[in-house]
């Protein structure tokens, strides 16, 4: 491929490519606790990456709050302005942190228990906390959302296992479909339904589906940028998964393109679309998951399909024409079916098991 013309800035192509991407601010508007987890994860991981990475304590990164800090801060914690450049050492400390990791350190002397008593007697054991332990290879971050004062309410991450596979953002889709967008009472936050007893959806319930998976994958995939809407010659794109956490722009890897469809009957004032329509609509977004692909490099394309109609025929029965082009193309094919009441995700529920 020929390089780009970089203008003005050509004779500085190299140290351009060279330059490492830190992704800050793509996951502006996901929730602080999840801007947490993702500003820890790739602090951490790059702070191992550099050949003086220290192995050797745990380290504690408690979210804390302005107002927290300013009445509760030990004194001995000293200002870490740059934390987040992963140049200082993380571990043996309590890392009292925004959610852009950047705060105050506190040394602390000792083992695991040390370290808790540390956080405890600093009155922060009821805020979000991640719990560091690091191994060379296979270091983990312990999550506590309600704190370590709720020993019960822990999840692991494994920091360097932020592999993106199919499989691993079909479940995160998975997650964010039962979680917020399964039934009208999951998606009230964000409605996918004008009317869902009459069948009208959203006119922008692509937009609104593209919201819910891409605030899931910013948490499911803490190393990578969530983008959509990406412009290009052939079109803009819904959702990218790219790897350019700290990595040099030529060392950047364009994990995943997802292509959204969403099958309706009904639009918001009641026109119908025809069953030629759908499949039309349907096509097309294989096309263009196939063509984001080739063009922009990325290993994984896929066409994720959200179906509002009024029957669950299938992913078989929905992908049947579409089959064997997929597989020539190299397109995944995915499909969910939104029910319009809890009373018919049930009643679906028992007329599957009862067929069965």
């Amino acid at each position: 491929m020929a390089d780009h013309d970089l203008g003005a800035w050509g004779n500085q192509r190299n140290t351009l490519e060279q330059a490492a991407l830190t992704g800050r601010g793509s996951d502006a508007d996901a929730p602080d606790s999840v801007r947490f987890g993702r500003a820890v994860a790739q602090l951490v991981a790059l702070r191992e990456a550099q050949n003086d990475a220290e192995f050797d304590q745990p380290a504690a990164f408690v979210f804390a709050p302005g107002e927290w800090q300013e009445q509760y801060l030990p004194k001995a914690a000293i200002r870490q302005p740059l934390l987040n450049t992963g140049h200082h050492t993380l571990t043996g400390r309590v890392h009292f942190v925004n959610k852009v990791a950047n705060g105050h350190s506190l040394p602390y002397v000792g083992a695991d228990a040390e370290l808790f008593d540390t956080i405890k007697n600093a009155n922060a054991d009821t805020l979000p906390t991640l719990i560091y332990s690091p191994k060379k290879g296979f270091s983990t971050l312990s999550w506590y959302p309600a704190g370590i004062a709720d020993e019960e309410n822990t999840e692991i991450w494994h920091v360097a296992d932020d592999i993106v596979t199919p499989e691993k953002i079909t479940e995160a889709i998975d997650r964010a479909y039962k979680g917020e967008l399964i039934t009208p009472d999951q998606s009230a936050t964000l409605p996918l339904w004008v009317d869902a007893k009459k069948g009208w959806a959203q006119e922008n319930a692509e937009a609104r589906v593209q919201h819910s998976l891409r605030m899931t994958l910013i948490g499911a995939f803490r190393l990578c940028t969530i983008r959509s809407e990406q412009p290009g010659k052939d079109g803009r794109t819904d959702i990218e998964i790219v790897a350019d956490q700290g990595r040099p722009a030529n060392k950047v890897v364009h994990h995943a393109v997802l292509e959204l469809k969403v099958l309706r009957e009904k639009g918001s004032t009641g026109g119908t679309y025809s069953e030629k329509d759908i499949k039309e609509h349907i096509r097309s977004g294989l096309q263009q998951a196939h063509t984001y692909g080739e063009h922009r490099n990325f290993l994984e394309r896929m066409l994720c399909c959200f179906d509002m109609r009024a029957d669950d025929v299938g992913e078989e029965n929905v992908f049947a024409e579409l089959k064997d082009d997929a597989a020539k193309l190299g397109v995944l094919l995915r499909h969910w079916y939104l029910y319009r009441s809890s009373d018919h995700r049930r009643d679906c529920e028992v007329g599957k098991t009862l067929a069965s």
